[in-house]
């Protein structure tokens, strides 16, 4: 009896101890998604004007797919802000897909958070076309798009501004 408590106590200790590993979010290649063509974005933004990834050609790009409902792309928000505002002159662009969700909704989100409609450019994916077309996992997910406008990772989950992982491939593609 003793040696089977053992084992699961020295089962549990492992698992509990490989948790913050497996947490621990990265950048990823875009094969893991099963994406080997260029991907594109075509959606209305908030005013109802449309916008096109292509348009940020010359600029970084992230594109960052969220919802008001969820709670780490809310914990995040903040975190995109900053990056738009830190590295905007080194020419970053966050581009931020909401999920299915009406502007009614999302101008009360950032009312009630306090944020700017201009703090971010958001686009509204009402048929969830894209987040299918770029085989987004969950929520929130992130791609890094480069100045030529090849999207080259993705990160799944939310984001750490000060996170060196996340911000290594960042600034390299800001280079």
């Amino acid at each position: 009896m003793l040696n089977i408590r053992s084992v699961l106590l020295s089962y549990c200790a492992l698992v509990l101890l490989a948790i913050p590993v497996l947490a621990h979010a990265e950048w990823a290649p875009l094969s893991q998604l099963g994406l080997n063509k260029p991907l594109s974005l075509e959606l209305n933004n908030l005013e109802g004007n449309t916008i096109h990834l292509q348009q940020y050609k010359g600029r970084v790009v992230l594109v960052n797919f969220w919802a008001t409902w969820c709670e780490p792309c809310k914990e995040e928000f903040g975190e995109l802000i900053y990056l738009q505002e830190k590295y905007q002159l080194q020419g970053l662009v966050v581009l931020a897909v909401n999920l299915a969700e009406s502007r009614p909704r999302i101008k009360t989100f950032l009312q009630t958070n306090l944020v700017s409609e201009n703090a971010l450019p958001i686009v509204l994916d009402n048929s969830s076309l894209t987040y299918r077309a770029w085989k987004v996992r969950g929520i929130p997910t992130t791609y890094l798009v480069d100045r030529q406008g090849i999207v080259r990772a993705y990160w799944m989950g939310p984001i750490d501004a000060e996170d060196p992982s996340f911000l290594k491939l960042l600034l390299q593609t800001l280079k």
